[in-house]
């Protein structure tokens, strides 16, 4: 079996060098060789190549395609825009220490509900009064959070 395919191999190796030998002469250079017998075996390309004699002869319509608008040009002088950021940065910072101060609020509120739940004797005063009122104080406390995570983004500070 492997003397048969080393039969095969040899004879394809034997008609690739009798093609090459035909396609070149005896002036070639090795390297000119191999050009010439890497370019038969290349695949012609089927598509027309478009020159601009093909351009010029063509009776078709060009359709411009929709322009698309400038950009705005800055109404405010180059000067005022950084002191605009700056009083927004500002601003972003006021509010997201409010934010922070609200949370921490909130936090010690929800401790302090938890620690009288905890100390109450009264079951019917525990659940009613005291569990609403931490209830509450809970949804508060993560509107509270979500108010200082979009603070924060607005703010480009880290997420702590």
């Amino acid at each position: 079996m492997r003397r048969v395919a080393l039969a095969f191999l040899l004879l394809s190796f034997a008609g690739g060098a009798l093609a090459q030998q035909k396609t070149t002469t005896a002036a070639d250079s090795p390297l000119v060789a191999a050009a010439k017998s890497s370019k038969a075996t290349r695949k012609k390309s089927k598509k027309k190549v478009i020159t601009n004699a093909d351009v010029k002869k063509s009776g078709g319509k060009l359709t411009p395609l929709a322009s698309k608008p400038a950009p705005p040009s800055p109404s405010k002088p180059a000067l005022a825009r950084p002191e605009e950021q700056r009083k927004a940065q500002s601003a972003a910072n006021v509010q997201l220490e409010a934010a922070k101060k609200k949370v921490s609020e909130l936090e010690k509120d929800l401790a302090r509900l938890e620690q009288q739940y905890y100390e109450a004797n009264d079951p019917t005063y525990r659940d009613d009064v005291i569990r609403k009122r931490f209830d509450q104080t809970k949804r508060q406390l993560d509107d509270a959070r979500k108010e200082l995570a979009d603070a924060r983004d607005v703010a480009g500070g880290p997420h702590q």
